[in-house]
């Protein structure tokens, strides 16, 4: 539950709580500070998982373990939460194994599909400017701890014939994936387009819209429709949407069901609720340069078995077409510190060997786990509903539930999952999967789940 701000804590309890934050950073960080020299190309697999990026500078660090105390903690109502939200912190959906990893929570999106098939958002911009509190279902409410609160969570309204579940993503490796820029993404879908038009294979690059005037990228490579291009942008809209937290970049509150906010159902007035531009305090930077420094899972190394053949079968049938293995991150990289700019560089994130195994490219799956929001909002930007960025495999064997929307219960069902065997860009690929005999399959399945 969502705990109300406020409460005392007496000088013992918060001893107490100093020494647990002092031995957990101890033990997690210790290791990676006294790690010798890497080679000059960096690799992702050398380090524990939830531990952060090795070779940072004293002030990353420092960003890093300040975004871990706002990750992993319940914010407060005083601080913005609410007054609807879909959880009151960042842990209580990406956790597994650790803090910032998978979830088995789905988000669920809404909308109404019109007679004349156009498509109504429910949230106020639509033809009819209808208000159901659309397209993010926010279940959760400040009700429970404000008793004059008139506003409940969000429910999914009765004429929403439109309905989307998304599942949670993993944020390892994140800030890896942020530091790629944008002209190795359009060279991936130029390449794409020459080499693997015979297997139907052809990723787009997204141009998405960015939401301040420094924003470094603008070919999305973040959500399920690389609908976000930075990793600011994308801490920022879960932090006012998700736990309903506005920000400079996202000022204005979600609606209860559509409705006007009921003054008794928030305690913090200010627009925004958090207004810190920057990478001290709390904030959506903090919260950005948590998942920016966490490092990506252990890829094992695979050279014999039943892992090097199915390292060889992913290869030959074509998988990493799509889930491309690695990229290489920019030889200097700079990480921004607040909106206006301000940068500082860092070699932790540079020539960085990113073995995320996705292409970050939108491809269209056919009618193969097809969503129904259409292109042109917020959580979709250019994506049709039948296109979806490719997701990364890096932390596959962290992970219960599988596909976009979670509705696969292993590795198996997920792999089936991206062809209906007659639309989208997968149906030869999936074709020759389904053709491999009972061993390559195993071993295919095996390489996967050490990823």
């Amino acid at each position: 539950m969502l705990q109300p701000r406020g409460r005392s804590v007496t000088p013992l309890l918060l001893s107490i709580l100093l020494l647990l934050s002092c031995a957990w950073a101890s033990i997690l960080y210790g290791a990676s500070r006294s790690r010798p020299p890497r080679s000059r190309t960096q690799t992702a697999d050398t380090f524990a998982i939830g531990a952060p990026l090795p070779g940072m500078k004293p002030v990353e660090l420092s960003f890093f373990e300040n975004g871990a105390n706002q990750f992993r903690r319940v914010w407060g109502m005083q601080e913005g939460v609410g007054p609807v939200l879909t959880d009151g912190g960042c842990f209580r959906c990406h956790r597994l194994p650790v803090g910032g990893g998978d979830s088995v929570r789905l988000l669920t999106f809404f909308g109404k599909i019109n007679p004349d098939s156009s498509f109504d958002p429910l949230d106020g911009s639509g033809p009819t400017q209808e208000n159901e509190g659309g397209l993010l279902l926010q279940p959760r409410s400040n009700q429970a701890f404000l008793p004059l609160c008139t506003q409940g969570g969000e429910v999914i309204p009765a004429d929403a014939n439109a309905v989307e579940n998304r599942k949670a993503p993993p944020t390892f490796g994140l800030g890896l994936i942020d530091a790629i820029d944008d002209q190795t993404l359009t060279d991936q879908a130029a390449f794409e387009a020459l080499n693997y038009v015979a297997d139907g294979i052809h990723g787009r690059a997204a141009t998405v819209s960015t939401y301040y005037p420094a924003a470094p990228h603008t070919i999305g490579r973040f959500g399920r429709k690389a609908q976000m291009a930075n990793l600011l942008e994308m801490a920022a809209f879960a932090f006012a949407h998700d736990l309903g937290i506005t920000n400079t970049l996202f000022p204005i509150e979600d609606l209860p069901q559509g409705q006007d906010i009921d003054p008794n159902c928030s305690l913090n007035k200010n627009l925004p609720n958090n207004p810190n531009p920057g990478s001290g305090g709390k904030g959506m930077f903090p919260l950005s340069h948590f998942m920016r420094y966490l490092a990506p899972p252990q890829v094992a190394l695979c050279t014999t078995g039943d892992c090097a053949q199915g390292q060889a079968v992913f290869t030959a049938i074509g998988c990493h077409e799509c889930h491309n293995p690695t990229y290489t991150t920019p030889a200097a990289v700079n990480v921004q510190t607040d909106t206006s700019g301000t940068s500082l560089s860092s070699p932790a994130l540079s020539n960085f060997a990113v073995n995320l195994y996705s292409d970050l490219l939108l491809h269209d799956l056919g009618n193969a786990d097809k969503g129904v929001i259409p292109a042109g909002y917020n959580n979709t930007q250019t994506a049709s509903p039948s296109e979806w960025r490719t997701t990364p495999l890096w932390g596959l064997q962290y992970r219960t539930k599988f596909l976009h929307s979670g509705g696969a219960g292993d590795l198996n069902g997920a792999i089936l999952g991206h062809s209906d065997g007659v639309t989208g860009e997968a149906v030869i690929v999936i074709d020759r999967y389904k053709a491999l005999t009972p061993s390559d399959q195993q071993a295919l399945l095996h390489f996967l789940a050490t990823l």
